[in-house]
């Protein structure tokens, strides 16, 4: 008890001589405690969605456009990682999901070891097991392919250019093809795989197998964009580009110029878009842990996997200014979005750059003022009380009801695609809805109320600092007139 009443007696007069009070005393050890909580909370929530895409893929920014456009909206940051960084070890840092339409096997594994959920964009990756994938229907788009050659050729044969043997999403695909042209026995189909990211092998088996049956290849199919420019500069090399038909499986912005040139029949419009807005859609409920309602599947060399097919759509010169539009505005979208996003962290540089300076100013100008410390108190506890009203006016915000124990979200999500012709009359629409149901831990929204209060007071301070610097002049001012 002694020990005690001493250690009192010991504060009180370490106070008096350094003309501090209880009140600031306390605030300031309360004041750190917060700083150390919301730090560490920050670090906790802190939630990125990394993003793998096949920079070869003539649609990988509208992938890209249908992913970070719905994460502006729900306000979470997605990564997108470059070719070097695949390879960096710390580039799956704070990632929660890795979205991946593309990568090297050791930066998978290191995805799969940091126990970091996969989610699949337009195919499965090879030696990982995915949690899921998202993909354009593999049986509507070769049944789809094969019924615009039945519309140009009668007999002969068609050379389907499948890409890799091991893809299974190119043997759905080529295995609806064939079963749709076995409707007519006049039709053979033949058809060529490669190695991965050897498509020049593919193009030496299409020469040979030109060369040996002359006149009667009456179409060639490609399963994506890279192999059927390939095929149509074989064509143009060997003068068949008016013999022999085109056929694409993945619409992009070359092949509808293909497709309007008369140098292609048709193609495959996959919606790259609203795969990336299911892709997002799925990572955010891996994220918050809510379960997803997917009832189909594929099977790849890991095993089956969950499935999100999106449907396509056939593109003909019928329909291709309309789809021409889509992609125009797309692109012009995705365009303004990384200028917005340049911009935003060139202003976050900036703001930080000042925000150093201002806490240096305030470092040395530390210990003046004393003789204030009374009206600042006073100023700092107005400060505090004109937050606590501004909270109560804005909503309710720092008021969480007694005996709660569950908070839930309702987010509906709406995607309108709309198709418009050369004067921006709108020619049709596609509309894709989403709702959500999210839980919020409750813990987690009081952590949040206490960052927002402690970023108030920080306000308040500042304002309190401009008080002092006044004051400070005031006083300089009397002395000076004393003087004289």
């Amino acid at each position: 008890m002694k020990k005690v009443l001493s250690m009192i007696i010991v504060l009180l007069l370490s106070m008096a001589l350094t003309g501090c009070n209880m009140q600031s005393l306390l605030g300031g050890l309360m004041g750190s405690k917060e700083k150390t909580s919301s730090k560490s909370s920050q670090q906790e929530e802190k939630k990125i969605i990394a993003v793998a895409l096949n920079q070869d893929d003539p649609n990988k920014d509208m992938f890209l456009l249908g992913i970070q456009e719905l994460a502006e909206k729900e306000e979470l940051e997605v990564k997108v990682l470059t070719s070097k960084e695949e390879g960096d070890a710390n580039a799956l840092k704070d990632a929660k999901v890795l979205i991946v339409q593309a990568g090297e096997q050791s930066f998978l594994k290191e995805a799969e070891k940091g126990d970091i959920p996969i989610l699949a964009l337009n195919g499965l990756p090879p030696g990982v097991k995915a949690k899921g994938v998202i993909l354009p229907d593999p049986d509507q788009a070769g049944k789809l392919m094969a019924q615009q050659i039945q519309g140009k050729v009668s007999e002969g044969q068609v050379v389907y250019l499948q890409g890799e043997a091991e893809d299974a999403v190119a043997q759905m695909n080529v295995a609806a093809f064939k079963q749709e042209l076995a409707k007519n026995p006049k039709i053979t189909v033949h058809s060529i795989t490669n190695p991965p990211e050897s498509e020049t092998i593919a193009m030496q088996s299409l020469m040979e197998h030109l060369q040996k049956n002359p006149g009667q290849v009456k179409a060639i199919c490609a399963k994506n964009e890279k192999l059927l420019a390939l095929a149509y500069e074989l064509l143009r090399s060997m003068q068949l580009t008016d013999k022999v038909q085109l056929m694409g499986g993945q619409a992009n912005s070359k092949s509808l110029q293909r497709i309007a040139a008369g140098s292609q029949i048709a193609d495959i419009d996959t919606s790259p878009y609203v795969q990336g807005v299911n892709a997002f859609q799925w990572a955010q409920k891996l994220m918050d842990k809510q379960s997803v309602d997917i009832t189909q599947s594929i099977t790849g060399d890991q095993g089956e996997v969950a499935a999100k097919i999106i449907p396509v759509k056939t593109v003909t010169t019928e329909n291709l200014a309309l789809i021409q539009k889509s992609y125009a505005k797309a692109a012009e979208a995705q365009k303004e979005m990384e200028k917005k996003k340049s911009e935003s962290q060139a202003k976050g540089s900036e703001s930080q750059g000042k925000q150093k300076s201002t806490e240096k100013s305030s470092n040395g100008n530390s210990g003046k003022g004393q003789s204030g410390e009374g009206k600042d108190g006073e100023s700092k506890e107005k400060n505090q009380e004109g937050s606590s009203s501004a909270q109560g006016q804005s909503g309710g915000q720092g008021v969480m009801p007694e005996g709660v124990s569950k908070v839930t979200e309702k987010v509906h999500t709406e995607i309108l695609r709309e198709y418009l012709d050369e004067k921006g009359n709108v020619l049709g629409t596609e509309k894709n809805a989403n709702d959500q149901v999210r839980t919020i831990p409750p813990e987690m929204l009081l952590k949040e109320q206490q960052q927002q209060q402690q970023q108030q007071q920080q306000g308040g301070q500042g304002q309190q600092g401009e008080g002092q610097d006044k004051q400070q002049g005031g006083n300089s001012s009397d002395q000076a007139k004393q003087g004289e």
